[in-house]
This record gives C-alpha cells, sequence and structure tokens, in this order.
C-alpha cells in the first residue's frame, strides 16, 4: 500500500509542476538595441496580466484586454514596441533605437512586476 500511495504521489506531483497552467517561465533579455521579455504562465491568469498593462501603459483605455496580439503597437506617448499575447503567453520586444531612454526605463520596470501578476 505505501508503495501505491508513493507511486500516486509521485505522479501527482510530476503532473502539477509540469503541467502548463502550473508552471511560470519568464526571460527577460537585454542586448545593445533591443529589450525583450518573454512569459508562459497559467492561462487563467490572462486576465490579470491584461489589467496590469492597461493600468500601467494604456491608462484608462483598455488596449490589452480581452485580446490576442501580434502587431507593433504605439501608445499615446509614442512609445512603440511588438507584442504577442495570447492565453498563458506574452511576449514583448522593445526596439531602444526607436524609442527614448525614459520610456525604455518605463517598460522594463513595468515587465519586470509581470512575474508578481503571474504568481
Amino acid at each position: 500500500m505505501k508503495k501505491y500511495t508513493l507511486i500516486l504521489f509521485t505522479v501527482i506531483s510530476f503532473i502539477s509542476c509540469h503541467f502548463p497552467g502550473g508552471s511560470i517561465d519568464i526571460t527577460h533579455s537585454q542586448y545593445d538595441h533591443y529589450y525583450e521579455m518573454t512569459a508562459r504562465f497559467n492561462p487563467d491568469r490572462t486576465a490579470e496580466v491584461e489589467n496590469y498593462l492597461d493600468k500601467e501603459l494604456s491608462g484608462t483605455r483598455k488596449t490589452f484586454v480581452n485580446t490576442r496580439m501580434d502587431a507593433d503597437i504605439t501608445l499615446e506617448d509614442r512609445t512603440t514596441f511588438y507584442i504577442k499575447k495570447t492565453p498563458g503567453y506574452l511576449n514583448i520586444k522593445f526596439d531602444k533605437e526607436k524609442n527614448s531612454e525614459q520610456a525604455f526605463t518605463k517598460l522594463k520596470s513595468v515587465l519586470e512586476g509581470i512575474g508578481e501578476v503571474v504568481r
């Protein structure tokens, strides 16, 4: 009986740790000319991520909520970046040469906060 309990516990642990809805993977990459962040997270947290992005980047406009995106975006302050967003996935690429240092600092700070939102 102990053997079956141990096997069952091991299988459940493996599934919960490796099931896409239960894992979080966030990568930040910075290069001379661009910055990129990719996040894979529980699709159930997508609405929280969308609301966070709207609050931090769009002000009162609802730009990111309830959308799948694969596009270049220009915000009201003329910050531009590429975004690909589907439930449980977010990828943003920011060209440092096309944007100001202030825009880079703000976007990077916002994207570093994604980790807290998806947990």
